[in-house]
Formats: C-alpha cells, sequence, structure tokens
C-alpha cells in the first residue's frame, strides 16, 4: 500500500494541456473551406427550385392522367421552355385560357434560371393512361434544366416518374 502511495507522488503531472498553434491553424484552415464551399448553398436557392418544378410537374401530370381515365381524354398538351399546360388539339400552338387549366398550368416564375425541354412536345393520355400519341413505344422524357439537369419519364404504359 506505502508502495501504491508513494509512486503516484513520484509521478510528473504533465500541465501541458491544450492545442498547439499548429492543431488550432489546421482547424481554421478547415472551416474556412467548409464556410466557403458550403455556405453559399444554404442561404440561397438555387438548385432547389427545379425539385419544386419537378414535383410540380409531376403532380400535374398524374393528374392529368387520372382525369383522362376517369372521363375519357382531358386534352392535349405541350410543353414550352417555360409552361406545360393545356391545348387545342385542333391549333397545338394555342394555349387555352389560363382559368380553364389552373389546376394544370405550370409556368416557370421569371425570377427563376429554370426551363423545361423539349419544347414542342404535344402529348394526351387515352383513357388507360397512356400517353397518346406514342411512336416506337418510346418514353417520353422531360427535361427541367436550372443549376443541374432533372428528368421525368412517362413510360409508354403510363407510370409517370422522376429519374
Amino acid at each position: 500500500m506505502n508502495n501504491l502511495i508513494s509512486s503516484s507522488k513520484n509521478r510528473k503531472i504533465d500541465l501541458n494541456l491544450g492545442f498547439t498553434l499548429l492543431e488550432l491553424i489546421i482547424v481554421i484552415v478547415i472551416l474556412g473551406i467548409l464556410s466557403v464551399s458550403v455556405a453559399p448553398k444554404i442561404f440561397s436557392s438555387n438548385g432547389f427550385s427545379e425539385f419544386g418544378y419537378r414535383a410540380d410537374v409531376i403532380s400535374k401530370l398524374r393528374l392529368i392522367q387520372l382525369r383522362a381515365m376517369q372521363q375519357g381524354t382531358d386534352g392535349c398538351f405541350t410543353l414550352t421552355s417555360s409552361q406545360l399546360g393545356k391545348v387545342s388539339c385542333e391549333a397545338p400552338h394555342d394555349f387555352v385560357d389560363q382559368s380553364e387549366q389552373r389546376s394544370t398550368l405550370v409556368e416557370i416564375s421569371s425570377e427563376d434560371t429554370v426551363s423545361f425541354s423539349p419544347t414542342g412536345t404535344i402529348f394526351t393520355f387515352d383513357s388507360m393512361g397512356r400517353p397518346q400519341p406514342i411512336t416506337d413505344n418510346e418514353a417520353i422524357k422531360i427535361t427541367i434544366t436550372g443549376e443541374q439537369p432533372l428528368d421525368i419519364l412517362i413510360e409508354p404504359e403510363g407510370y409517370i416518374h422522376a429519374i
């Protein structure tokens, strides 16, 4: 027992309990790199608006598809660089009155740097929910371009999803 007490008295107590200057500089450099790369993403909406438009387009396409399945056809729809909307099937370059297509219109705000493509795509859904006209059993692909491109696919069988 005496040996334990005497050995603890002979030990040196290390009073250097802290960080070295090198460790502090490394931490400050890492924090600086993180703040330069992450802070702009946190405090701006760049890159998020296309995700919102993608969700909106998918929900509107599914609504259009459901209406066509319940009521027959719901009309023709087209895609321009700034909107997805209902057009007259006889004159596909003329959008119908906005009050008539309020629930199915997706329009990009002038403040956002987002666009739709391919423009000029005209389609409708049949009573089974399949997109018409469709050629060679290929899917309709809608791209939303902004900070990064996001794609929506309307499969020939009618399945609408993001890829």
